[in-house]
């Protein structure tokens, strides 16, 4: 390849600029048949499949199909039947940018794109604007207003990507085979969750899918996958790149699986868990994808509206609504829930679904609770009021009225969470209290249909 500066370059213009470079290239690179197990924190690890025809002693090989994310110090190659040597990274590639750098105090010809023509002394070149020397006068021109720029010089054969490099020793011609391995950036997953909730009932059904993301402009076909769910240690912060450039849902009754794709595999990897997506797959550049990773699983839940509180705060506001259902066999579940977002909806009787809110979940093990906030009620509302309040030297109390009222034309399960600090006691309390920590107490409520319930109690606090 020869790229000639005596080239009429109408690339000034920065999005034309680089579109003619997309569009003279062959278009995004891609891997075929490699492996990739996915990390939550922006990390891939890839296993390509590579092979050379090698001449007996010793052979130099490149390769050049990674994604600009590489991390520099990861790759490591595996051959069958020969020796790896020395392996080198290559980071030094052409860019336009520094080639019309390099060209500083040479004598160009600029147009701009209102057809106006310039010749001049380059003085100053960057992503930003040009500046020319005309005799004693100097022009300052913004890169958006460039058409193209002229400049003399030959290149001969510019790398124009990062790639690597291997001495391959050998023992007689013949070709080889091996395997790299890396890590990359620019690569992602998440689980996200559809709860869907039944009309009447206390059922929803639950769809675990995983979504996965390519953020970069590397392209992968016949791809082996795998998920990783679990926090690695890393010696570097997550997520950074390296020091180089260059559906739908349907509610119970739509026969959800009858369409879906075959399950991943799920297993233990170590003190983590690992889904092995069952079937090959394209994963294009700037592009993500959603796969299911359990089948769905019919879940009981449980409804609680939640008022909560501390000390000395008034406060009157709609309760939060919390759903909960537990990771058991009896919720067709008992499985190891991946962080993620729970999408809540409800079916509703004509057969569509509405959106009811979402919340986070973090890692679920087998046999512990999910517990999600949809929202806030507009038929139930909570007022806190502080009856009295005495400070003395060594001591604090207070009188504390906490009222529900709910307009609901059902009766609802409420809790009235107080937060307390410090070394306190309850007293006068109205209604039955559990003690949930060395901080917290939680009356629990049943409230009827269109009533209010009025709660009081005193703390105090003493101290030496």
């Amino acid at each position: 390849m020869k790229i000639i500066g005596h080239l009429i370059n109408k690339l000034l213009r920065p999005a034309a600029f680089w579109s003619l470079l997309i569009l003279t290239g062959s278009g995004w690179a891609q891997s075929t048949g490699a492996a990739m197990t996915l990390y939550k924190d922006g990390t891939a690890l890839i296993k390509q499949p590579v092979a050379w025809t090698v001449e007996t002693g010793i052979n130099n090989v490149h390769f050049d199909g990674f994604p600009d994310g590489l991390l520099e110090d990861s790759p490591f190659l595996v051959v069958e039947g020969a020796r790896v040597g020395y392996q080198r990274l290559n980071l030094d590639v052409f860019t336009w940018d520094r080639f019309y750098r390099q060209r500083i105090g040479e004598e160009v010809e600029v147009r701009l794109v209102s057809g106006e023509e310039y010749e001049g002394f380059l003085r100053h070149f960057d992503r930003q604007q040009v500046i020319l020397q005309d005799k004693d006068e100097y022009r300052q021109i913004p890169r958006d207003r460039l058409e193209w720029i002229l400049a003399t010089g030959i290149v001969e054969n510019p790398p124009v990507k990062p790639y690597l490099s291997w001495d391959i020793y050998s023992r007689s011609n013949r070709q080889v085979s091996g395997e790299l391995s890396y890590l990359t950036g620019g690569f992602d997953w998440n689980a996200i969750y559809r709860l869907v909730l039944e009309p009447d009932t206390t059922l929803a059904e639950l769809v675990t899918e995983a979504i996965i993301y390519n953020r970069s402009d590397f392209a992968f076909s016949d791809l082996e996958l795998q998920l990783v769910e679990g926090h690695l240690h890393r010696t570097q912060p997550a997520g950074r790149r390296p020091k180089m450039s260059a559906r739908g849902m349907a509610p119970e009754g739509l026969a959800l699986d009858a369409v879906a794709p075959r399950i991943p595999a799920q297993s233990g990897l170590g003190d983590y868990h690992i889904y092995y997506l069952p079937e090959r797959i394209a994963l294009e550049g700037q592009q993500n994808i959603t796969v299911r990773l359990y089948n769905s699983s019919r879940v009981n839940l449980i409804k609680t509206y939640l008022f909560t509180n501390s000390e000395r705060s008034t406060r009157e506001e709609p309760l939060m609504i919390e759903y909960k259902f537990a990771n058991t066999v009896e919720n067709e579940l008992n499985k190891p829930l991946p962080q993620g977002k729970v999408e809540i909806y409800q079916a509703t009787d004509r057969g569509g679904l509405e959106f009811m809110g979402e919340d986070n979940i973090s890692q679920v093990p087998r046999g512990e609770v999910v517990a999600l906030i949809a929202g806030r009620a507009f038929d139930v509302m909570g007022k806190r009021r502080v009856i009295n309040y005495d400070r003395q030297r060594k001591s604090e109390e207070a009188v504390i009225e906490l009222t529900v009222a709910n307009s609901r034309d059902e009766g609802i399960d409420v809790h009235l969470i107080e937060h307390i600090s410090g070394d306190w006691v309850i007293r006068n309390e109205s209604a039955m209290y559990i003690k949930v920590d060395a901080n917290t107490i939680n009356f629990p409520l049943e409230v009827p249909a269109d009533s209010t319930i009025s709660v009081t109690y005193t703390y105090r606090k003493a101290w030496n």
